[in-house]
């Protein structure tokens, strides 16, 4: 008996350790579903029973500076499935289905409806137009789990314009590149959220709570652009592609005196709506042979904003730099005194460096000369005579080679040299733009103090950022850097590049209508059998008041009007100068008319000094008189004399009995120019030009330097010959 209670004792102890373990073992088990994993369960059982679905925000709308949408949001619709409301058997004809109208791999579109989640993505920002077609196919194949819901997509109303300074967008609306990169935490929104409550199999409770967090839209941009100042650049400069065959192109007007971009151009470019599309026909025709990388890399190549991420050597744009500083130390006083002197080369640290027209040397030259006819030493040895200290102090002040810090992703820094590192071939290189890279953005900021009496600005391109009411609640004012150079060196330079236009490598670079100031350039880019050119023209127009600044570059044309800047970047700024200068109703200097209408100069001799200013008013043309002179004076002579034949707007000294004096002035060089340019130079030195034939000056009567009496009638002789460019 004690035996068997012995026993009963230890099966039932048996019995108490084993559901003791099981219920410590039940106890540690929830204690791991509810505490441990509690938090990870709950969200997989809360997205199993809900759909939470987010609400994109509209991103804010990019505006050009007249208010032209660039960039916008607009209402598109995205696709999903809830794969436990797919019936088994219909998964396969589902996952069809929705890969052949939304051409899409049917293998992924299948493991999607296999999954075991309430909501898969299928696709997103879809046009209603395709949509439709889904709506239309399910309905008539009577397909379920299939959601269709509203969406935003990112919309480029104007196409590829501007697409590598605007950027765009990714699937998600994040701002990839450009200027959509740069503002996206501005632009992007708050996203919203929409939950909903659903049943174990994935479909929508009736009557259920819907928690609704709507999203809030992105603030607006107004940039600097103007679309049509754009318009026009892109068009010349895809011209430009197509005549030249260049590597690239890039082309950048902007606001000398405020900074403002106007326009900003790289070609070739993109189209940011479908900006995974590569748009060069020699690419698209490889693009099946290449790999992932290399597609990569190309397409990325093509997004890049080269005015600000490529750097190139600037070339003899730059001479217009050292003379300026020249100018501006007093190394020169006069720019039309003949005191340089080109002999084909100059030889420094045992090198021959050579003047482009070595083998025809310029000779005697001034500093205006020496800059129409782009001379390498002449520019060498006013750069030398500086010293290098004194030289690269201006090129720090003026942020050569360094980043202009506008409001765009992706602005590269040049490379110059450090001053310790600096010798006299480091100067003379520098002295004609060789030597240093720097950005065309940074080398047109530059040249454009000269438009802006010596002022150095910051270039910017976002100038204000608006709330969802149109309200400004940021403004970016143009800033001036530094005063760089006087106004009166900025002045000279100014008239010195205009005569590059008038009379020297510039010609091609002309506008009807206006005075231009400009410069060429054809650098080399690298050495030996690697070198290239790049071309290059700047222009401020117009050069009495400049109202723009342009720098047009074309990288390695291999076209047949050469490499020169001259040549194939000149006539492109002409053009885009042409139709933007109309645009913005700029007031032109002359017209066609101002050479072309004759009239003859009356006799005002024994009249009133105010009768004789009427009568020539009336007939056409100027008058110069002493400020001093009584407007009731009797008028004793006039110079040009009565019956002379000249053009409209000419001038008519008038002298009265007392006060008489008669000032001479030199008879300036007017060969080798046109007609408009000949006139100004004339009239400009206070003398009066009568026309002959057309074309360029090739004679003139009195000579050049000839001391004549101003008001004085200067002949000269005009005939068809060609022009000769850097």
């Amino acid at each position: 008996m004690a035996r068997t209670n012995l026993e009963t004792k230890k099966r039932s102890m048996v019995i108490l350790v084993f559901f003791t373990i099981c219920i410590v073992g039940l106890i540690g088990r929830l204690f791991y579903w509810q505490v441990i994993k509690g938090n990870e369960y709950r969200q997989e059982a809360y997205a199993l029973q809900t759909k939470n679905r987010t609400i994109s925000p509209k991103r804010g709308i990019i505006y050009d500076r007249n208010g032209e949408i660039l960039a916008e949001s607009i209402s598109v619709e995205s696709i999903s499935i809830t794969p436990k409301n797919i019936k088994t058997e219909n998964k396969e004809k589902t996952a069809k289905g929705l890969a052949e109208i939304l051409n899409l791999d049917y293998e992924t579109v299948l493991a999607k409806t296999k999954k075991n989640t309430a909501d898969e993505v299928i696709a997103k920002k879809l046009d209603k137009e395709i949509t439709d077609k889904v709506r239309t196919w399910i309905q008539k194949e009577s397909i379920t789990g299939v959601n269709i819901y509203e969406d935003i997509k990112r919309y480029y109303p104007n196409g590829s314009l501007l697409s590598n300074v605007l950027g765009f967008c990714g699937t998600d609306n994040q701002g990839l590149e450009g200027i959509e990169n740069q503002y996206d935490n501005i632009l992007k929104g708050v996203p919203g959220q929409l939950i909903i409550a659903t049943d174990g199999l994935g479909k929508e409770l009736p009557l259920n709570d819907e928690k609704y967090i709507p999203s809030e839209d992105g603030l607006s941009l107004v940039l600097t652009i103007d679309e049509m100042i754009q318009y026009i650049a892109e068009k010349y400069i895809e011209q430009a592609i197509r005549d030249n065959n260049p590597d690239y192109a890039t082309c950048t007007i902007m606001d000398p005196k405020t900074g403002d971009i106007l326009a900003m151009v790289t070609a070739p470019d993109f189209n940011p709506n479908d900006p995974f599309t590569h748009t060069v026909d020699s690419v698209k025709e490889n693009w099946i042979n290449m790999s992932s990388a290399e597609r990569t890399k190309e397409l990325q190549t093509l997004w890049r904003n080269r005015v600000i991420t490529d750097t190139f050597e600037p070339g003899s744009v730059f001479k217009a730099v050292t003379a300026a500083i020249a100018i501006e130390e007093g190394l020169i006083d006069n720019i039309d005194l003949k005191k340089f002197v080109c002999n084909g080369k100059l030889k420094i640290e045992g090198w021959d460096m050579k003047c482009w027209r070595y083998y025809n040397p310029h000779g005697q030259q001034s500093i205006r000369e020496a800059l129409m006819n782009s001379c390498n030493p002449v520019f060498m040895s006013v750069a030398l005579s500086l010293g290098k200290v004194k030289f690269y102090d201006y090129l720090t002040a003026l942020g050569v080679s360094k980043k202009t810090g506008i409001d765009l992703p992706g602005e590269v820094n040049g490379i110059i040299h450090a001053i310790e590192q600096v010798t006299d071939s480091t100067v003379a290189s520098a002295s004609f733009g060789q030597g240093f890279t720097l950005t065309q953005l940074n080398m047109l900021s530059v040249l454009s103090v000269f438009g802006n009496d010596g002022v150095l600005m910051k270039p910017r391109i976002v100038s204000e950022i608006l709330d969802r009411d149109g309200n400004i609640v940021q403004e970016n004012k143009p800033l001036a850097v530094k005063q760089v150079f006087s106004k009166d060196t900025a002045n000279k330079v100014l008239d010195m590049m205009e005569s590059v236009v008038s009379e020297g490598t510039g010609r091609n670079g002309k506008v009807k209508g206006y005075y231009v100031a400009g410069k060429t350039s054809t650098a080399e880019q690298g050495r030996g059998a690697a070198k290239t050119y790049t071309a290059s023209f700047v222009a401020l127009a117009p050069a009495t008041d400049p109202e723009v600044a342009i720098m047009v570059t074309i990288a390695n044309p291999k076209g047949e009007l050469g490499h020169q800047g001259g040549a194939v970047c000149a006539p492109v700024a002409s053009n885009i100068l042409t139709e933007v200068l109309e645009y913005m109703e700029v007031e032109k200097d002359y017209t066609l008319e101002d050479t072309t209408v004759k009239v003859t100069v009356p006799d005002v001799t024994n009249r009133t000094v105010g009768e004789a200013i009427r009568i020539l008013n009336n007939t056409g043309l100027k008058y110069s008189v002493d400020s001093s002179v009584d407007m009731n004076a009797m008028v004793s002579a006039q110079m040009p004399v009565a019956g002379e034949s000249l053009i409209e707007k000419s001038l008519v000294k008038l002298y009265v009995e007392g006060n008489d004096t008669r000032f001479n002035t030199v008879v300036p060089d007017v060969t080798n120019v046109d007609i408009v340019t000949a006139t100004k130079k004339l009239q400009d030195a206070g003398l009066n030009i009568k026309i002959s034939g057309s074309g360029m000056s090739v004679l003139q009567d009195p000579a050049a330097g000839t001391s004549i009496e101003q008001g004085s009638v200067v002949r000269v002789e005009f005939r068809a010959v060609g022009i000769d460019v850097e």
